[in-house]
């Protein structure tokens, strides 16, 4: 027995011996902060093999040492392996760069981002809202400007601005600042605004210099200075002279600006019975030849004079099949173009536009081939028919009646007095009904709100079309009634 306890108390020092050796390593290795597998290799560690753990019910193991047992035999541990090199630490991910400035054109520019724009580069020139400062800095969000203004147009005046002027070029702001302004200037909302005309920045207006020099002398020199330097000579409208300025401008830009003006402004237009001189578009077209020829540019050659005979011609040929010989027209088919009212209340370029857009859903095709100098002549030989009791009507083009009409009354008028010769959806002729088509996208454009009142109050003379307004009307209808029948036509197409 005695052997027996000195053989169990020897197996037990020599486990609490390796268990204080462990400790100690592991200690060690915990103190030091190291990894015990990279720690100074031991190539003769001795350990002890668990005791069995005696199975439920089974004979307990036979403790180390005991007589008739083989003690284990102690285990020499591998050599451990070369530690593994510390793998370098991976470089710091490389910044970000910021993004560049997007393209023109990108989603990013908006009519905030040009309003902030505006108020740090521009306002100090052309004032809050854009509304300019005479003899100073132009009105740039006035609607009538900015109907006749491409966004090339300002896209240009911004970038390259007006060299000889205080508009020095912005092309530093960057596209999407550029184009957040045309965006702002833009964003503008008139609602008594309508566009004056639709520009064709390829349609050239032919003149004589000498001519328009003249002109702009007497029309034109008081305000935007005698050598068309505008401010520059102490006159309160810009320089229309200035280079930069015609390059970006058309001649249909010219045209127009002239011909309506800017309302809001000093600038009035210089044609028709409301015009502040009443300028033929010859006239006009003398004046933007002089502008060219003065700034070293090879201007349109002037056109002929207008020649009625060579107009004949010309209707016979492309006319008179639909609107007869003679042009009285054939109710039911085409209108009567040489009729006293008629003539009288359409303009030069409301004949014009009619011949070369035409009248979309009827026989009226489009005729752009025809030059303008074929058109003046036709247009000559109309206006040279004999006509008796000549009248004058003064229609006012900006006149805008429709927003003081009621929509739903001038459906029931219209049904009640028109809808029998123009048809129930205003078609006209396609319709079936004896007279063309006032509902129709192509003459609701060209007609003016004026133009519709007028010949509602002076009918056509000699025709089916009699007036309606007054005592002598058909249905003496008052001004409210025909503006309510100009809104109910509103309606059905697009304004002028």
């Amino acid at each position: 027995m005695v052997g027996l306890a000195l053989g169990i108390a020897g197996a037990v020092t020599l486990v609490v011996a390796l268990g204080m050796l462990a400790g100690e390593i592991v200690q060690g290795s915990r103190v030091a902060g190291a990894n015990p597998r990279l720690s100074e290799p031991r190539p003769f560690i001795v350990t002890e093999k668990p005791e069995a753990t005696p199975a439920k019910g089974g004979p307990p193991p036979a403790a180390h040492g005991a007589p008739g047992t083989t003690p284990p035999k102690p285990e020499v541990a591998a050599t451990p392996k070369a530690p593994a090199p510390t793998p370098a630490p991976r470089p710091a991910p490389a910044p970000t760069p910021a993004p560049a400035d997007p393209p023109a054109g990108a989603t990013v520019a908006s009519a905030k981002l040009g309003e902030e724009t505006y108020n740090i580069f521009c306002i100090a020139c052309h004032q809050p809202e854009g509304k300019g400062k005479v003899g100073f800095a132009p009105y740039i969000r006035n609607s009538d400007f900015l109907a006749l203004a491409s966004d090339e147009f300002l896209r240009q005046s911004i970038v390259q601005g007006r060299p000889g002027t205080a508009m020095v070029p912005w092309a530093h702001l960057g596209p999407v600042k550029v184009d957040s302004l045309i965006l702002y200037l833009r964003s503008v909302t008139d609602p008594n605004a309508k566009p004056v005309a639709t520009i064709d920045p390829a349609k050239k207006h032919p003149g004589d210099p000498a001519a328009g020099q003249a002109l702009y002398a007497q029309y034109c020199a008081a305000c935007h200075g005698a050598n068309a330097n505008g401010y520059a000579e102490g006159g309160p409208g810009p320089a229309i002279g200035n280079t930069a300025f015609l390059a970006a401008a058309s001649d249909d830009f010219l045209f127009h600006t002239i011909k309506h003006g800017r309302r809001g402004t000093p600038m009035m237009g210089f044609s028709g019975s409301a015009g502040l001189a009443n300028l033929s578009d010859a006239e006009i077209g003398h004046v933007i030849a002089y502008l060219r020829h003065r700034n070293g540019e090879t201007p349109a050659p002037a056109a002929r004079q207008a020649d009625a005979k060579a107009g004949k011609m010309h209707y016979d040929a492309n006319c008179a099949a639909c609107h007869q010989p003679d042009g009285t027209g054939r109710p039911g088919f085409a209108p009567s173009i040489r009729n006293r009212d008629f003539l009288a209340i359409a303009s030069d370029e409301f004949i014009k536009d009619t011949i070369r857009n035409g009248r979309i859903g009827t026989s009226m095709v489009q005729r752009p081939d025809l030059s303008d100098q074929v058109l003046d002549d036709i247009i000559a030989y109309l206006r040279a028919l004999p006509v008796g009791n000549s009248v004058t009507i003064k229609v006012d083009p900006t006149r805008q009646l429709a927003p003081r009409g009621d929509q739903a009354a001038g459906h029931r008028k219209y049904d009640l007095y028109c809808a029998s010769c123009h048809g129930m959806d205003g078609k006209g002729y396609v319709e079936g009904g004896s007279g063309p088509g006032i509902g129709l996208p192509g003459f609701l454009r060209a007609a003016s709100d004026d133009y519709i009142y007028q010949t509602l109050k002076q009918g056509r003379i000699g025709t089916a079309m009699r007036p309606f307004l007054g005592a002598a009307g058909l249905a003496n209808l008052s001004d409210q009634d025909a503006f309510d029948l100009i809104s109910y036509l509103r309606s059905l197409g697009p304004a002028p």
